[in-house]
């Protein structure tokens, strides 16, 4: 049956988003996805982050991606007047998404102390680096330099042993978004039952150390003595190069890893007693993994990709190909879940973009509006906020930048 497209779970909901660059942005971004109205408040100058990606008549694709769905309100935070208007504007929201270095807020007068007392049922986010506390607290931080800083570039590192590696993306940026999300959404439900708002201090830091834990971790969960120490779970995990292409593979049970051995013909490996159970697999894992190895490169030469996704297939091995991630949007499984859609921007032409990862079967929300440009709302929210008799004087002082026809992103 197909699905009914509407507000969004998160309709109704009011968010002011004082964040720039990726990690606050993308929160807010992805609460508009679910429906909540979402005011950007932007330099004169607009966010660093339109500057930044590809772009097509000065629209970047990246800055759509983190801030599609909201209206923005260009405004100079270091002017009184224009700290007056986010306070006013802050009294009639139920989220406030910032992510300046601590003591910033406080500064400009848009903490949660100073809206609160307008607005006690708020709910804000304040993201930093390295959190609110301690000796790098006031730090500037980004995403790669958490990563080194949290360990998760010396465990991107250890499979090669060849020192650390960078993950190559804003991996943390964008986990931290999710997170706040998820923080969000509970507080939501916590305000629901009991009216109250409160503050949700999130750091970059802490978001990497909980994502590592469950499983890169796992060698550290467990104190004291008398430790069967294993590798982690995704170990196991290996990149095969074959003559098109290259393949994933993981072999963790039994089934699987005399699967593994059928496949390819691997008769040795299969009747190896260090290695064709589990627990032997562990106990053995340098001698496995180097067995393994020479065994699946000795199988596999000359066998294409497509033969090799064959035959693990056919004895239940999970296995891919590696994909290009221009190439995703045309895979007949990406495409079966209608994860990609594409439209047309108005100065940037067409673009494809994604929709949220998760899909409601009676909330499942319409596709946001077009990241805005510069101050494209500022007028029409000062308005909407009561505000009217105050456009021209902030306009004059250049507290507010007013645009008859919006400069493209």
């Amino acid at each position: 049956m197909a699905k009914k497209q509407g507000m969004g779970p998160l309709a109704g909901v009011r968010v002011l988003d004082l964040s720039a660059v990726v990690s606050g942005p993308l929160t807010a971004r992805l609460l508009a996805d679910f429906g909540a109205d979402v005011i950007k408040v932007e330099r004169l100058e607009g966010d660093i982050q339109r500057n930044v990606g590809s772009k097509r008549r000065g629209y970047s694709g990246s800055f759509h991606m983190l801030n599609r769905g909201k209206r923005s309100l260009a405004i100079d935070l270091s002017q009184q007047a224009s700290q007056a208007v986010v306070q006013r504007i802050a009294r009639d929201v139920d989220i406030v998404v910032q992510n300046f270095r601590p003591g910033v807020v406080e500064r400009l007068g848009v903490d949660y102390e100073t809206l609160s007392k307008a607005n006690p049922g708020l709910l804000y986010l304040s993201i930093s680096g390295f959190g609110q506390t301690g000796p790098r607290a006031g730090d500037r931080a980004y995403d790669p330099i958490i990563q080194a800083f949290s360990g998760m570039a010396n465990v991107q590192g250890l499979k090669r042993g060849e020192g650390p590696e960078q993950v190559n993306q804003l991996i943390l940026d964008k986990l931290t978004a999710y997170t706040g999300v998820q923080a969000l959404c509970a507080a939501l439900y916590s305000r629901e039952k009991t009216g109250q708002g409160q503050h949700i201090e999130l750091s970059m830091l802490d978001t990497a150390i909980a994502f590592l834990w469950p499983d890169a971790g796992a060698d550290d969960i467990l104190l004291g003595d008398d430790i069967e120490h294993a590798p982690p779970v995704g170990a196991a995990g290996m990149l095969v190069p074959l003559t098109d292409g290259w393949a994933a593979l993981m072999t963790l049970s039994d089934h699987e890893f005399q699967g593994l051995c059928t496949a390819l013909g691997m008769t040795a490996l299969a009747s190896d007693s260090r290695f064709n159970q589990l627990a032997s697999r562990q106990t053995n894992r340098a001698a496995y993994i180097e067995t393994l190895n020479a065994s699946i490169e000795q199988a596999t030469k000359g066998m294409s990709l497509n033969e090799f996704m064959g035959a693990l297939a056919e004895h239940e091995v999970p296995v891919s190909a590696v994909q290009i991630l221009g190439e995703l949007h045309s895979n007949p499984q990406v495409m079966s879940q209608e994860m990609f859609y594409e439209r047309h921007h108005p100065v940037a032409g067409r673009m494809r973009e994604v929709r949220t990862a998760a899909r409601f079967s009676n909330t499942d929300p319409v596709p946001p509006r077009f990241a805005p440009s510069i101050g494209e709302h500022t007028e029409q929210l000062l308005a909407e906020f009561g505000m009217v008799d105050q456009i021209d004087r902030l306009a004059e002082t250049r507290a507010i930048d007013l645009r008859e026809d919006p400069a493209p992103s």
